[in-house]
């Protein structure tokens, strides 16, 4: 199984193999709930979603047809949930979440660092995640499809429904967004301020 293409096991759970699920299960059920979390859920929302994400794969497992990347397939399935639940909970807003909400946006681990990096890292992570969750949410959502679960534009643009040309607008406007956001905070570290 695990030698399969992610397409071949749809499609051999389409024929009735359960263990292809267990699979894709395996493959996609960390990186669905962390895009979810990225845009915003908190974590049970996130693992809701990813759940929903996986019970529509089964539901609906007849109509899948091999037509291009199933990551693409399958971020689609998470984009609509993600926006859908926005749209309920915001009434079609899409601003960034509230400071004092707790969120697991960015894990930057580093297994030998001393205390004072940890810290200093710790502390760079914090910013790090309040500037993206304050990016316009489709530059967020871009971003974070192809930083964090490394797809390429052409599966973004798909994902997304937008054109080519304004996937890499968004996502040239979301690192210039966080450039900008991220500069004070830089110059502040260089400038001696932290160790």
């Amino acid at each position: 199984m695990q030698n399969l293409s992610d397409e071949q096991l749809m499609l051999n759970y389409q024929e009735g193999e359960a263990l292809a699920m267990d699979e894709i299960l395996r493959r996609y059920k960390n990186p669905i709930y962390r895009f979810a979390l990225r845009l915003g859920s908190d974590t049970s929302e996130a693992e809701d979603i990813a759940q929903e994400v996986f019970l529509r794969i089964h539901e609906f497992r007849a109509n899948y047809r091999v037509i291009g990347k199933f990551s693409t397939w399958i971020f689609g399935i998470a984009h609509n949930l993600c926006i859908s639940r926005l749209r309920k909970k915001k009434g079609l807003v899409f601003w960034p979440r509230k400071e004092n909400e707790p969120d697991e946006l960015v894990e930057f681990e580093s297994p030998c660092s001393s205390p004072q990096e940890e810290v200093s890292q710790n502390e760079f992570t914090g910013v790090l995640k309040k500037c993206i969750q304050s990016l316009p949410f489709l530059q967020k959502e871009a971003l974070i499809l192809c930083e964090y679960q490394k797809l390429g534009y052409q599966e973004i643009a798909k994902i997304l429904n937008k054109p080519l040309g304004t996937i890499k607008i968004l996502i040239y406007r979301a690192r210039q967004n966080l450039k900008v956001k991220l500069l004070p905070y830089l110059k502040e570290v260089k400038g001696g301020y932290h160790e």
